[in-house]
């Protein structure tokens, strides 16, 4: 079973810097080979969706498009938020929601996650869910069992998230157990402070990893991406 790789590139980039990074991703065949045990998923921020799904779609890049949210709503007269309606010529495959981010930054309820969620399954985007540990139970009042099985969750907890200090890969297997009454997930992912140094620890015990900053510089995400296949092999 392929180990799912996301990089979330947040608020990051432009649109030089997008292709430059897709430009020189590494495609020859020794290294797409290295990599075919690893799914690797990008989440630029939204104005780079369509370059990146020309540059990897042209050089044939291993890469799965990801969003960093989704709105709750579906087409129509909603100002400002970005439908899955409007994704749907892109390939997008993923959508990263209730990042612990927006959850502080813009206050968003478990409620609004969970319709969130809803959408992003009636358009057939996989629903990456966000959660740290004062979620679990929170979040599972407002999703059908049909949704919690359908979601890969992302354990996120807040304290490690780009503090170059992640949680203990060992403390993943205590998580699991708390998650098992609540959830019957897809895939577990961890993110916190991952990087090529220590993701072998956590794909021992995880079904991916959800990187932010160790995705934006191409040489330290590829690194990481041979440091996680070579582990697995």
């Amino acid at each position: 079973m392929q180990k799912l790789i996301i990089a979330n590139w947040k608020s990051h980039k432009t649109l030089a810097e997008v292709a430059h990074w897709l430009n020189n991703f590494p495609n020859d065949q020794d290294s797409l080979q290295s990599l075919s045990n690893l799914e690797i998923a990008l989440a630029p921020p939204y104005p780079f969706l369509a370059l990146a799904r020309s540059i990897i779609d042209e050089r044939n890049l291993p890469i799965k498009l990801a969003v960093q949210d989704l709105s709750a709503f579906g087409s129509g007269a909603y100002t400002g938020e970005v439908a899955a309606f409007n994704l749907q010529d892109l390939g997008v495959e993923y959508a990263i929601l209730g990042h612990s981010e927006r959850r502080r930054f813009l206050a968003e309820s478990s409620q609004l996650v969970a319709d969130k969620v809803a959408e992003a399954l009636k358009w057939q985007i996989k629903p990456i869910l966000c959660l740290d540990k004062p979620y679990f139970s929170e979040q599972a009042r407002f999703l059908t069992s049909e949704a919690q099985a359908a979601c890969l969750l992302a354990y996120e907890p807040v304290a490690a998230i780009g503090s170059g200090q992640p949680e203990e890969a060992g403390n993943l297997l205590a998580v699991r157990q708390d998650l098992a009454p609540l959830y019957k997930p897809q895939a577990l992912i961890y993110g916190g402070s991952v990087n090529a140094d220590n993701v072998a620890d956590y794909l021992r015990v995880s079904d991916g990893v959800l990187l932010g900053g160790a995705s934006l510089n191409l040489k330290d995400f590829v690194d990481l991406l041979y440091a996680a296949s070579k582990s697995l092999a």
